[in-house]
Parts: structure tokens; sequence; C-alpha cells
């Protein structure tokens, strides 16, 4: 059929454990699940309106398609994968190289983000490049106090994601896992049907087929199994990084998953923060969309490649 005909190259990297085929094929079934959602895709978008990528090409599994709605102050994606790795959402907050250099030269407390993602980017062209970005690392360090260090131009503030189970739960078994951390945020505490969903998740867990060379990779987490309708707020009350991740590798699955994506910078955290440096205030550009290349860290951040193999309407 002509809607799934893809007309782009693939860009596939050497240690790729999947073919140009495989992924073909793994888009073209994405594509009719999320058109079958009918929450996605107007009539004149077809496949080449997905984006694709694989976030550790060594494990099959980890084969992401994302269906981009907007991707701007608010976020809208769809996504299908048989596994998302563990990873969160963090705040960076920006260093005059002059003051802080990088590397080890970081504001105690802190890390230098280079180090912990992998195809590190600022968010757009006007946060240069050569400017110390960092995350903090001890947990003791607060955000007041960063504001407040010589050579702070500004900060970049990390999403909270409200994801939506949009198959049925008896066809695609999908297992999230979250930090503990979540179940404290008001948004998860209204939500009275995540108790089942918690207990649904522990059997669950058990039942999953994970990836021999990462099966360690939702150890800690809390295990979640979301029902058709169901909701999971990704976010914590300090507005600190709240890891997650998904499985949906099960025996008895008869296809994959589709999860909706909500997104958006916590807007309490936004206001708080200081003014820009008017040094830079006139030039520099807010940050817009979800900005995963700035703020995402994985648990094995030095397997991910997060450059997609094909680039869709707009980047995820």
């Amino acid at each position: 059929m002509e809607e799934t005909i893809i007309k782009r190259s693939m860009k596939v990297i050497e240690r790729s454990s999947c073919t140009e085929e495989e992924y073909r094929d793994f888009l073209v079934n994405s594509y009719g699940l999320m058109k079958d959602c009918g929450h996605y895709l107007a009539p004149d978008e077809d496949i080449n309106s997905l984006e694709l990528a694989h976030l550790i090409p060594e494990v099959a599994e980890t084969a992401l398609a994302i269906y981009v709605g907007i991707n701007d102050a608010v976020c809208n994606k769809g996504l299908v994968t048989p596994l998302l790795p563990m990873h969160g959402h963090n705040n960076v907050f920006v260093f005059d190289p002059q003051v802080y250099s990088g590397g080890d030269n970081v504001p105690a407390g802190t890390i230098d983000a280079h180090a912990v993602l992998s195809g590190f980017e600022p968010p757009n062209e006007t946060w240069k490049g050569d400017w110390t970005y960092v995350m903090i690392e001890d947990p003791s360090r607060t955000f007041t106090s960063l504001w407040q260090e010589k050579g702070y131009i500004d900060m970049i503030p990390g999403k909270f994601e409200d994801f939506t189970m949009l198959s049925d739960h008896n066809k695609s078994r999908l297992c999230t896992f979250i930090s503990p951390k979540a179940f404290e945020h008001p948004v998860n505490a209204s939500r009275p049907y995540l108790k089942a969903a918690r207990q649904r998740g522990e059997k669950l867990a058990r039942e999953l087929q994970m990836p021999e060379l990462i099966k360690d990779e939702f150890d800690g987490l809390v295990p979640v199994a979301l029902q058709k309708g169901e909701k999971l707020y990704v976010a914590t009350t300090d507005f600190g990084p709240c890891a997650h991740g998904w499985c949906n590798s099960h025996p008895d699955n008869e296809h994959l998953a589709v999860v909706n994506e909500n997104s958006a910078v916590p807007l309490d955290l936004v206001i708080a923060k200081p003014p820009v440096d008017p040094k830079y205030a006139g030039s520099l550009v807010p940050p817009k969309g979800s900005a995963d290349m700035t703020t995402d860290w994985f648990r094995r951040g030095s397997m991910i490649v997060r450059e997609p193999i094909l680039q869709g309407l707009f980047k995820g």
C-alpha cells in the first residue's frame, strides 16, 4: 500500500542487532497500531510521519516508533516499543565556562551533563556548546543554591510526563516500571485505579521476557500494569528526575501496545527560577518541546543512541 511505503533512507548503525528489513517491518506494524487507535495520524499523514529510533542497538527490543503530534511548550506523542529503557528527565543548570569549565570543574554536588548523557546537545543554537551544563548528583544539593552560584546563566527544566495506555491489556500486556516517588505526587494519589494496577504489575513483572543483556534494567522500580484508558504520571514532588521505563514483551501478547504521552515542564519550577542573567537574556531563546537530547539520562547511558534511524514530521 502507498501509505506504508517508506520514502527515506535509514541510517542503520554497524552495531545494530536489526536489519533494515526488520526495521521496516517494525515501523509498518507500529504505523498500523497507531492508525487503528484513531488518536493519531491525519488523513494525509502516512508512515513517513513516524520517527524510528533504536535506543540500545545491541538489544532488538529497544527499537522505538514515535508519532509526534506537537513538540512545543507542551508535547504529545504516540509510542510503540517492546522495551523502553530506564531513564529520567533531569534539570540542567548552565554556567559560564570561565567560572566552571566542565569535566571535574563543576559546582559541588553536580556532574557534567556530557558525562551522563550520550550525545548531549544544547536545546537550540542560542545555547552555546562551550557553556558548562550540569545536573545535580548529590540529592542534598538544592536548586536554590545552584541558582545563587557564581557564573549561573539559566536552567533547562526536565519535563513531567503523563502516560495513557491505549491498547487492550488482555491483548498486549505492558508493564511500566517507575520510581516509588511517583506515587507521592498528588496526581497519582488522586487515581484510585493505580492500586490495582500495581497489584497486576507485581504479577506481570514475573512473566515478562527481559533481554538477557539488560535483564536488571528495572531493578528497584515499582511495576505497574495499566488497563486501557488508565494513566500514570511520571513526576516527583521535588521536581527531580523520576526513573521509569517499560517492558511489553510477554509470551501471550497478540501485538505491541500503543502508549500516549502528554508532557510539559512543571510550571511551578519555571516560575520559581530566577530571571535569566541580563547579559544573555536578549539573545537566549528558551527551550521548547521535550528537550530530550538535553535533559534525558539513562541507566545505561553509554549504550544509548538517541539519533533517529528515520526522522519524523517533528523532532521527537
